[in-house]
């Protein structure tokens, strides 16, 4: 059996991606601008715009 990967994840993809265990973080996320795709009542977040979303966020380790 092949396994497919998705570009588009479900809210609990995402969170094991990122390694979040509660969704008030991810909808935090969602605040601070990550994208979300809804149709029909379906979300999902773009594997793309969840990585550019968290590069985007880098801190310099000096001002950390």
């Amino acid at each position: 059996m092949v396994k497919v990967q998705t570009e588009y994840l479900s809210y609990k993809q995402a969170m094991k991606i990122l390694g979040l265990s509660s969704y008030i973080t991810l909808t935090a996320y969602i605040k601070a601008g990550l994208p979300v795709i809804e149709v029909a009542g379906s979300k999902r977040i773009k594997k793309s715009d969840l990585d550019a979303f968290m590069t985007s966020h880098y801190v310099n380790s000096e001002e950390a």
